[in-house]
């Protein structure tokens, strides 16, 4: 019963980033506008995206029995995640969860032989 962790993809995976690359842009902002040899707001930016970023890695996963996203509780996982394409390391998986509605995930894994 390991986790499977993903990348959201879609919709809903491009607003999440969408906002989480917003701090970042803000780091850069801060840092680039000042004069300072040490800036403070872009450290704390920086930070927080960082943060967000490993928020984001460990609260995107399945399991056999679980479904979890960053921005959502947990939810029952009622059938397997399907695999839509398949190249190299990449898989692209499509869920369907009842409460949540349709969800595309990409995952990095090596091939099973």
């Amino acid at each position: 019963m390991r986790k499977k962790h993903f990348i959201i993809l879609g919709r809903s995976g491009l607003i999440y980033f969408s906002w989480v690359l917003i701090v970042l842009f803000l780091c850069l902002i801060f840092l680039y506008e000042s004069t300072k040899v040490f800036n403070w707001p872009a450290l704390i930016c920086a930070l927080l995206f960082l943060i967000l970023l490993v928020h984001t890695y460990f609260n995107s996963y399945w399991t056999n029995e679980i479904f979890k996203l960053p921005f959502r509780a947990k939810a029952k996982l009622t059938s397997e995640p399907t695999i839509i394409l398949d190249w190299q390391l990449l898989k692209i998986y499509k869920i369907k969860i009842t409460e949540f509605g349709q969800y595309y995930l990409l995952r990095f894994e090596k091939k099973s032989r």
